[in-house]
């Protein structure tokens, strides 16, 4: 498995929302498996990413899986909330941020993709879990590192080749509506490469010209090229296009990059260490921009009723400057989270431990259990899966009654739009928690509806 984020975010999240739940994929090909909301409403975290003015307005990525991997709804659950409180930690979904998570399967693959709404809930700043920086891109890299050990899965390891000529794979050279002809460049230099005819930077640049390629700039570490067909230059970057590198050794990461790969204990470790070390770097970071009060700040009426109120002006400042001071990390809480939840995903893939629906699609497996009134860890299950969807659902109302409170013309209006939408949702949520509730009492009355 390996986590992608997308050059996604600007603009409306609308477009993000639709590709998402679309019958279609983006090359408009009906998809054979519908995709599956896992958490999350679309409408509400749309209102909650646009509400924002700022650019960009929301993440987007996934959390991908190679066909053979294997993963099963419970694990699904909780290598989501890895996720967050990796990238999130200290924050609460639904009170302090907004995600949306929906599952792909129609490649043959499970494909969880999310979005991540760009706002931090109560303060209205600015929240980004995918800061730019190499310090972030290893914090990434450690999280996919520590999920396929513990999972049992082959690490990622990097293509030199496939990341340089990614480029040339989204831009065609003879048009972008010839996805072919994009494709087999790409694949025609992939050759060339490999099979050594290409030796340097050099003789890659000028192969380039040679079939209509225009390269105006040629920097340290870059190319800038024109594309036949395209109306802008491109800066291609990556281990081909810098000063002085040895392609030999790239062909032969190329090809050490295709045999499987595992992590011994040591490196295991180490990833580890790397991946609580940014979960705690992350953690202090939110603290102190997002849960400590400011200085100053403005306070509610109560303010004048805090227990220092009657004490010296002196000693009171000290005392709340000290309360307002960032909490120091817990960090043997995050290393004991952490364990607590790579123990739980090897407990939810013990065959021991897995329901009879546990090898079944997400959704099919979910319907099952919810059908079934003779087990009653399926019915439990059942009627759990409710309550969090209504607790969640609950939140996000809480949420958009806390910007309604700011909100004028017609941004109150579609507020006040979403609020109904979610009313009606909770009322029969809530209708057929019920229902399930006395069907777990008793299975085999019938219930009337």
């Amino acid at each position: 498995m390996n986590v992608t984020i997308f050059p996604t975010g600007k603009g409306g999240a609308e477009s993000a929302v639709r590709y998402l739940l679309s019958d279609t994929d983006h090359a408009g090909k009906k998809r054979s498996v519908m995709p599956e909301i896992l958490f999350g409403d679309p409408d509400t975290f749309t209102a909650i990413a646009n509400a924002t003015k700022r650019q960009h307005k929301y993440t987007s990525g996934v959390i991908a899986f190679r066909d053979h991997e294997t993963i099963t709804p419970d694990q699904v659950t909780t290598l989501i909330e890895t996720f967050r409180a990796t990238f999130l930690p200290g924050l609460k979904v639904d009170e302090n941020f907004a995600d949306f998570w929906v599952m792909h399967r129609e490649k043959g693959n499970v494909e969880l993709h999310f979005l991540v709404a760009n706002t931090e809930l109560v303060s209205t700043q600015q929240l980004n879990i995918h800061p730019p920086g190499e310090k972030n891109i290893q914090f990434f890299n450690a999280f996919s590192a520590v999920m396929n050990d513990n999972f049992g899965f082959a690490q990622v390891v990097p293509d030199p080749l496939k990341i340089s000529l990614k480029p040339f794979e989204a831009k065609s050279p003879n048009g972008k509506k010839d996805k072919k002809a994009k494709d087999d460049f790409a694949k025609v230099l992939h050759t060339e490469i490999v099979g050594g005819f290409i030796k340097d930077r050099n003789q890659l640049i000028g192969y380039l010209k040679h079939h209509g390629v225009d390269v105006p700039t040629i920097g340290t570490d870059f190319v800038t090229v024109r594309l036949p067909g395209a109306t802008r230059n491109t800066r291609l970057k990556g281990p081909l296009f810098t000063k002085g590198s040895d392609y030999a050794a790239l062909v032969a990461e190329h090809h050490q990059s295709k045999i499987p790969k595992f992590l011994t204990p040591a490196e295991a470790q180490e990833q580890k260490d790397k991946l609580i070390a940014g979960i705690e770097a992350r953690t202090a970071f939110n603290q102190r921009r997002y849960l400590t009060p400011k200085p100053g700040a403005k306070r509610s009426h109560r303010a004048s009723k805090l227990p220092t109120a009657n004490l010296p002006h002196r000693i009171a400042r000290r005392k709340d400057e000290q309360d307002q001071k960032v909490k120091p990390v817990p960090t043997k809480e995050i290393r004991s989270t952490l364990k607590d939840q790579l123990t739980q995903l090897k407990e939810q893939a013990d065959p021991a431990s897995k329901m009879q629906t546990a090898n079944l699609p997400h959704h099919v497996a979910r319907q099952q259990d919810e059908r079934d009134p003779v087990s009653g860890v399926m019915g439990a299950g059942a009627v759990g899966g409710l309550e969090a969807q209504i607790g969640s659902l609950s939140m996000q109302y809480h949420s958009l009654l806390l910007m309604l409170v700011g909100a004028k013309g017609r941004r109150a209006t579609q507020i006040k739009s979403q609020l109904m939408a979610l009313e009606q949702k909770l009322s029969a949520l809530n209708l057929e928690l019920e229902k399930k509730k006395l069907q777990a009492k008793d299975p085999l009355k019938p219930i009337i509806t």
